[in-house]
């Protein structure tokens, strides 16, 4: 993938926003955007002027949970296609299926490596993208 990835990260809890600005900050071919709401995440993405190639999104924030931001992003014109990762503790495979039917193409588990965390995001955006 010669072009950069571009990632929106959603969480509400500052500490983990900085673990993942600086785990995919390793990377030099993905950019990154963070929001710690859902809202914040949405006007963001109104403005129109920057577009994530994936997201990923905690699933448990206090005013707009991970699951009202997914279907909202997935009723935007333009947006219903974007390959949207939930990151959560809750990840037993019932969970996961869950998840999956609410329409996530995904879920990361935290805690994550830091140190791969960039690795699988790049392989959850090629499998999503049959690349």
């Amino acid at each position: 993938m010669n072009e950069k990835l571009e990632v929106l990260y959603v969480d509400d809890e500052a500490d983990i926003r900085t673990i993942v600005e600086m785990s995919l900050g390793l990377d030099a071919g993905l950019g990154l955007r963070l929001c710690d709401t859902g809202q914040e995440a949405l006007d963001l993405l109104d403005e129109g002027e920057w577009r994530p190639n994936i997201a990923l999104i905690d699933r448990m924030m206090p005013e707009m949970s991970g699951e009202v931001l997914l279907k909202a992003l997935r009723a935007r014109e333009g947006l219903a296609g974007l390959p949207i990762l939930f990151v959560t503790a809750s990840a037993r495979q019932g969970d996961i299926q869950t998840y999956l039917a609410m329409g996530a193409d995904g879920v990361i588990t935290k805690p994550f490596d830091p140190l791969s965390l960039a690795a699988q995001v790049r392989d959850h955006y090629r499998r999503i993208k049959g690349a």
